[in-house]
């Protein structure tokens, strides 16, 4: 999903659809927007990342091949004090990280 402002939603889409074919659904008036695109290489991840940053979103990767899921991150990369502390409440549950290493942020 893409979570982007209700008044952004036809624009991101549009940009997004400029740089590779892709089928969009819009949900929660326009707030989320999901969408299917196919799975090569890195599944477009830059302009799909770059079209929904503009509008102040984030994408998440819902389902994809195990090969895509290695290549593009889950979620959208953390600045750096965010993703420290992401790290840090990881490490409060899970001390060892045994349960689903890198699942959903590599390192974490």
């Amino acid at each position: 999903p893409l979570p982007v402002p209700p008044g952004d939603a036809a624009r991101v889409a549009a940009a997004i659809a400029g740089a590779r074919a892709a089928e969009f659904f819009y949900d929660w008036g326009g707030g989320m927007l999901w969408m299917a695109t196919d799975a090569v290489e890195d599944g477009g991840v830059g302009p799909i990342r770059t079209a929904v940053a503009a509008s102040g979103g984030h994408a998440t990767l819902i389902r994809a091949a195990d090969a895509l899921r290695a290549a593009v991150p889950v979620f959208e990369p953390q600045p750096g004090a965010l993703g420290a502390l992401a790290a840090r409440v990881k490490d409060s549950f899970d001390p060892k990280r045994i349960l689903n290493p890198g699942r959903m942020v590599a390192g974490v």
